[in-house]
């Protein structure tokens, strides 16, 4: 059966999904497009529900998903064009997607390169982060509280799939709680700082490393600076005042893998 009407139960609970509140309480979020369903089945993410525009022209993509979830008795739901529309975020819907169960938090302490995010605000950089964070195969990142939530609909999309991949957790602590604690488990904590003494380049990243990226507008808070084994930052020769949170991210992880061996 085609749902029509955006009134009709299960597509409120779809839309519900864009709430945050939601998604902790249902345990679930909404990840739109084919090619974010594929790569959360191909990592073993659990697949809910599939949901499908009736009315689109199927590409292969899509047809397989919808194939291989009807065949592993997973519920498929078929949406009218005008209410699959009203379902997804994006202006353009590409006429699938997917409810996934929200996967497991990461342990804070494990692993060998973290990456610790300090009230980042910007779904945008916070997906581009992850999806850097994974290439770079850093072994988890963590969102201290104040962070954009990871599941929000733009963060999810803008993370092509990597959250499916890179583990995350989403914390109730505050960036310098969380130091503390690595700090604890014999993490050295590096911040980047405008400021800090130490090229980034010249930083060793020996051990145990978590880095540190703090909030788009303000940098690391003040506490959090206390809280670090040291403060490393990146050469600007140029005019600007600042770099963008995602590319500081992205020179100090790709930094840190280099010296780790690990390009």
């Amino acid at each position: 059966m085609v749902i029509t009407s955006i009134k009709n139960e299960t597509v409120r609970n779809l839309k519900k999904l864009e709430l945050r509140k939601y998604r902790e309480e249902t345990r679930s979020f909404f990840m739109e497009g084919p090619h974010g369903v594929k790569e959360g089945l191909l990592c073993g993410a659990k697949l809910l529900r599939l949901v499908v525009n009736s009315d689109a022209s199927g590409d292969p993509e899509s047809e397989a998903l919808v194939k291989k979830a009807a065949a592993e008795g997973i519920l498929v739901t078929e949406l009218t064009a005008q209410v699959f529309n009203y379902v997804c975020d994006t202006e353009t819907p590409q006429g699938i997607g997917g409810v996934f169960e929200l996967p497991r938090s990461f342990e804070i302490g494990k692993g060998e390169c973290v990456l610790l995010l300090e009230n980042l605000q910007n779904p945008g950089n916070m997906g581009t982060i992850l999806r850097t964070a994974d290439a770079a195969g850093f072994s988890g990142v963590i969102c201290s509280k104040g962070c954009v939530d990871v599941f929000n609909p733009k963060t999810v999309r803008s993370t092509s799939g990597s959250l499916f991949r890179v583990p995350i957790a989403q914390s109730r602590d505050s960036a310098p709680e969380i130091s503390k604690a690595l700090m604890q488990k014999g993490f050295k904590v590096i911040a980047a700082h405008p400021r800090g003494g130490v090229s980034y380049i010249d930083e060793g990243f020996e051990g145990k490393v978590c880095i540190v990226i703090g909030n788009e507008a303000n940098g690391i808070s003040d506490e959090m600076q206390r809280c670090c084994s040291g403060l490393v930052t990146i050469p600007m020769p140029g005019g600007a005042e600042s770099l963008n949170a995602s590319v500081a991210a992205a020179l100090m992880i790709y930094e840190a893998a280099r010296k780790k061996g690990k390009l």
